[in-house]
C-alpha cells in the first residue's frame, strides 16, 4: 500500500513510501501516485474517497494496493488510524498488511459488486431458494397429512365392513332357520297329501326318499327367494287410496289423469317435485269399474323419494280440499300384511284386558318396518271416554 506523510495539504513537496507486493522494503516515491500503464488516464487531483481532503505529500493516507487508482485513496483519519500506528506502518518494512478500496475488497473477498447489480440478483436467488425450501417442506407435510387422513378413512371403512359382516352373519343365521322351518313344513305337507302306498309307488318308479327331500328343499328355497325378491321390490312402492278416477274408457287418458293428480298431490302436500325420471311405474290395482275407486300403486326409482313422502304423512291432515280424504300406505307383501294383522289383534287383546275403554273407541296402527314394528292406538273422534 502507498502511505502519505502528513495530515493536511502543504505547499512544500514531501516524498511518499510505497510498499512492495509482499511487504518488501519501502522505496521512495515523489509527487502524485504513479498510475499503472494499463489504467492510464488524464492526471487528476487525488483526494480521500470519504472526506474529500486533497492528498498531497504531507497527507497521511493510504492508496489501494490492488487498483492504485487516483480516486482510491483514504486518509488515516477516515481509516481510524492513529499517528503512531500510521508511522509504524510506514517505518516497519516487515509489515505485510494490505488495504483495498471497497470495489477491490469485494473482488478479493469473493463478494459480488453492487455496481454491476450482481448483489440484488444474488439476494433474489437466495429468497427464491428459501421459498422453494418452504414449498418442499409444505409438500412433505401435506403428503404426510394426506396419508394420515387416508389411513383414518381406511380404518373407518374397515370398521363399517366388519359391522356389515356381523349383520350379514346374523341375518344369514335367521334365514337358515326360516328355511329349515319352511322345509319341515313342506315335508309335512307332502306327507299329509301322499296316498297310502306312495312310498312303494315311488320306489317302483325309481323315486327315492332323497330325491323327494331334495325336491322339497329346492321348492322351499325357490319360494323363499321369490318372497324375498318380492319384498325387496315393494320397498320403493306406495299405495294411494281414494284418488278420484277419470270416468273414461280410454286407458291412456286415465293414466295421464293419474300422473297429473299424483304430481299435484306430492307438490302441494309434501313439497316434492316429481318428474318422469322419479317414477318407475304407476297403475291402478284391480279391474276398472266406473262405479268403483281403485287404489293407485306408485313405484319410485329412488327410495329417498318414498321416504320423504312416508315420513310426512301428517301433512295430509292439513291439506286443501282437493286432497282431503286421501291416505297413503306402504306396499306390503301378503306375508307382511298377515304379520301386521296378528300384531294388531294382539294389541287389541292386550288393551281389552288392561283398560276399561272399549276397543271400538280406538284405531290401531302398525308403524315401522321389520324389527322396528310397533302398534300404536289413537282414540277415534267423538268416542266416549
Amino acid at each position: 500500500m502507498v502511505k502519505g506523510s502528513a495530515r493536511a495539504a502543504k505547499a512544500q513537496p514531501v516524498k511518499k513510501l510505497v510498499m512492495s507486493g509482499k511487504g518488501g522494503a519501502a522505496t521512495p516515491s515523489s509527487g502524485i501516485p504513479k498510475i499503472p500503464a494499463k489504467r492510464a488516464q488524464p492526471m487528476s487531483v487525488a483526494s480521500c474517497s470519504d472526506c474529500g481532503v486533497v492528498i498531497t505529500d504531507d497527507t497521511k493516507a493510504l492508496q489501494c494496493d490492488s487498483c492504485q487508482a487516483p480516486d482510491s485513496w483514504k486518509c488515516a483519519e477516515c481509516l481510524s488510524l492513529s499517528d503512531d500506528m500510521y508511522d509504524k506502518l510506514v517505518s516497519d518494512s516487515g509489515i505485510t498488511l494490505r488495504w483495498f478500496c471497497d470495489q477491490c475488497d469485494n473482488v478479493v473477498m469473493g463478494k459480488p459488486s453492487r455496481v454491476d447489480g450482481q448483489t440484488d440478483k444474488l439476494e433474489q436467488l437466495i429468497v427464491i431458494e428459501k421459498l422453494m425450501a418452504k414449498y418442499d417442506n409444505f409438500e412433505q407435510r401435506l403428503a404426510s397429512k394426506c396419508d394420515s387422513d387416508r389411513v383414518t378413512e381406511l380404518e373407518e371403512r374397515i370398521k363399517a365392513i366388519e359391522g356389515n359382516l356381523d349383520w350379514m352373519e346374523c341375518h344369514l343365521e335367521k334365514r337358515v332357520d326360516n328355511l329349515g322351518t319352511a322345509v319341515e313344513g313342506r315335508l309335512i305337507e307332502i306327507e299329509s297329501k301322499a296316498a297310502p302306498g306312495v312310498q312303494d309307488v315311488g320306489f317302483d318308479h325309481g323315486v327315492t326318499d332323497e330325491e323327494v327331500l331334495r325336491s322339497a328343499v329346492e321348492q322351499a328355497v325357490k319360494s323363499k327367494a321369490d318372497e324375498d325378491k318380492d319384498i325387496e321390490a315393494r320397498k320403493r312402492n306406495i299405495i294411494i287410496f281414494r284418488i278420484p278416477e277419470k270416468k273414461n274408457e280410454n286407458v291412456q287418458q286415465r293414466k295421464e289423469w293419474d300422473v297429473t293428480f299424483v304430481k299435484d298431490l306430492l307438490d302441494c302436500v309434501f313439497d316434492v317435485k316429481l318428474d318422469d325420471s322419479h317414477v318407475d311405474r304407476m297403475y291402478q290395482l284391480g279391474r276398472w269399474d266406473e262405479n268403483k275407486t281403485r287404489p293407485l300403486l306408485v313405484s319410485f326409482r329412488n327410495l329417498d323419494v318414498k321416504e320423504e313422502v312416508m315420513s310426512n304423512l301428517r301433512k295430509l291432515k292439513q291439506t286443501i280440499e282437493k286432497f282431503q280424504g286421501i291416505s297413503i300406505s306402504h306396499d306390503l307383501h301378503p306375508k307382511e300384511r298377515e304379520q301386521r294383522r296378528k300384531l294388531i289383534e294382539a294389541a287389541m287383546v292386550e288393551h281389552a284386558s288392561s283398560s276399561e275403554d272399549r276397543v271400538e273407541n280406538f284405531k290401531f296402527f302398525v308403524v315401522g318396518r321389520g324389527s322396528k314394528q310397533k302398534v300404536i292406538k289413537i282414540r277415534k273422534p267423538n268416542s266416549s271416554a
